[in-house]
């Protein structure tokens, strides 16, 4: 329950605080007074998005408080306690705005994020505004009337989440079937492309080795003549390196013998000999396998030629080509994938095609069973609001889906609910957008708000303005329900009609001044003797009769004789 509000530098209000109560308070003033204000600072205290354009003039940031009573909310605290705030079976909540369009809220002097903050507020008070009488007009909030009614939400929003598991995968195999001749053209160029390199026989250093070979095939004649003039040089000429080299360790041995010091070096010649030697053999061996091999050598420029052919198709080199080629395995691998993927998708549709139906159809069959009472139950207060000759139905019928051949599903499952109204004995029961008057639609949404408001666990309910389009007799009428409705909640109602306002167990006056150039907007609780007064003005205006006086004193006093 609402327990107190305070409100700093927000539109007309430099700073006013209120206490409420429980049971029916109203609030009334002269259009433009700040009612609306009230409503506004609430909303924004809530969680709601705030707007510097509500900055007062020359303030710097706006300040709106309001104090609630815990005891009978239970899922309150245990959200507070999930987010670790403190509560005591009490919550303050502080919204801050400043000049800077920065914003700060507060539970119980903890940090709260504006959207932690939405989800607490939905528990606490339910505002119901004139824009109502234009949902009603929507059948899309016909489905939120119901299913609030019924209890319904949590299953709701368990369809909500299966209908999501179900259409992401739809969208996805959507988009991959649309994509299924690409790919197949795709496949096929990878296929073929890889056949290509595949039966080409491509291998690392093939090329360069290639070119090597070449060279030496090339010049294979001028390649021997010179070997063979090393090899004379090295064993076979007539004053050749091996013999001079003997020639030279004989010399410098006599020498060790004189100066053993010299020995060492006689050492570093032997391995000299050695090297020398295999170095010979080794080129002995390399010449005699040397030969001009006219087909070896057109064996080597075709297959040169192939290799030039390959890279002016698919790279610089042949080490691009390879790459080119894993990276064409790879691609062509990951398109195989993504048709077992699609098969996959299949399987997972169709796993959650069957939540998402079970779920809809036992969530339909509960909202048939609760239309049944709602109807009974709203036809009831439509009686008592002066339509006794009304017939309300809820009809709720299968969504109209583009294929006769399966449901069609959304979010709230497969039921399209409207309600539907005849005001007359006789007539055809119609859509509201298509029957109901300006009155008619107040006295609906009220019978609705009525009998959604008894299974509602939100304790403060606030009407703003949803009497529009009714009057008289039917104005009192409308004022002892949301009394009534102030037994079991606390209902704060801001209303122009004096017969309201009259059965309020309490009474909040909104007025405006004007003072050195600058607008004040004040809310005061009214005594006995000055509520009279205010209910006189919404009877008369501004001057205000003995016999407005009168009928105000007896409206009031009649009031308080009827209790509820």
């Amino acid at each position: 329950m609402l327990t107190r509000l305070a409100i700093s530098n927000l539109a007309t209000i430099e700073s006013l605080a209120i206490d409420f109560q429980a049971g029916f308070t109203v609030l009334t003033g002269e259009t433009g007074a700040g009612k609306s204000i009230l409503i506004d600072a609430i909303r924004f205290v809530l969680g709601e998005p705030g707007s510097t354009h509500q900055l007062r003039s020359g303030a710097k940031q706006i300040l709106v408080e309001a104090a609630f009573d815990l005891s009978a909310l239970p899922e309150v605290t245990a959200r507070l306690n999930e987010l670790d705030i403190p509560s005591a079976g009490e919550l303050t909540l502080r919204r801050l705005l400043q000049e800077n369009g920065r914003s700060r809220a507060l539970a119980n002097d903890c940090a709260i994020t504006q959207a932690r903050l939405e989800q607490i507020g939905q528990y606490l008070v339910n505002i119901h505004g004139q824009h109502d009488h234009q949902m009603l007009l929507n059948p899309a909030s016909h489905t939120e009337f119901l299913d609030s009614f019924a209890g319904l939400l949590t299953l709701r929003d368990d369809v909500g989440a299966a209908h999501g598991d179900y259409t992401r995968p739809v969208r996805e195999r959507k988009a991959l079937r649309e994509q299924a001749s690409q790919r197949a053209r795709r496949r096929e160029e990878l296929a073929m492309m890889l056949a290509d390199l595949k039966a080409a026989r491509l291998s690392p250093g093939e090329e360069e080795s290639l070119r090597n070979e070449h060279t030496v095939l090339t010049h294979a004649e001028q390649l021997a003549g010179l070997l063979a003039s090393v090899c004379e040089s090295l064993y076979e000429g007539e004053a050749p390196i091996a013999g001079r080299l003997r020639e030279t360790a004989q010399l410098l041995g006599q020498a060790a013998a004189i100066d053993a010091r010299l020995a060492v070096r006689c050492d570093q010649i032997e391995p000299l000999r050695y090297q020398l030697e295999d170095l010979y053999q080794a080129l002995r061996t390399y010449a005699a396998g040397l030969e001009a091999d006219p087909a070896r050598l057109e064996a080597v420029n075709a297959r040169l030629a192939e290799l030039e052919k390959i890279k002016r198709k698919h790279g610089d080199d042949v080490s691009a080509v390879l790459q080119r080629m894993r990276d064409a395995e790879r691609e062509l691998a990951e398109l195989e994938e993504v048709e077992d993927n699609l098969e996959a998708l299949d399987r997972r549709i169709n796993e959650v095609a069957g939540q998402l139906h079970a779920l809809s159809v036992r969530l339909s069959k509960r909202r048939i069973a609760a239309a049944l009472r709602l109807d009974r139950q709203v036809m009831a207060q439509l009686a008592e609001l002066g339509m006794k000759q009304a017939a309300f139905k809820t009809q709720i019928k299968p969504l109209q889906s583009p294929s006769v051949k399966a449901p069609s599903y959304s979010q709230a499952g497969v039921d399209a609910v409207e309600f539907l109204l005849s005001t007359s004995p006789g007539q055809v029961l119609r859509p509201l957008s298509r029957i109901a008057s300006g009155g008619e639609l107040s006295r609906i949404m009220l019978a609705l708000k009525t009998v959604l408001a008894r299974a509602d666990p939100t304790k403060t309910l606030i009407f703003d303005e949803v009497d529009a389009g009714i009057g008289g007799n039917m104005a009192e009428i409308v004022g002892r329900k949301l009394r009534a409705l102030g037994t079991t909640h606390q209902v704060l109602c801001v209303t122009h009609l004096p017969q309201i306002a009259a059965l309020g167990s309490r009474h909040v006056l909104v007025t405006k001044i004007a003072e050195n150039g600058q607008t004040y907007t004040h809310a005061e609780p009214l005594g006995e003797q000055e509520k009279v007064q205010e209910v006189a003005r919404l009877l008369s205006g501004i001057n205000i009769s003995s016999h407005s006086l009168a009928s105000a004193q007896e409206m009031v006093e009649r009031s308080r004789e009827a209790g509820v």
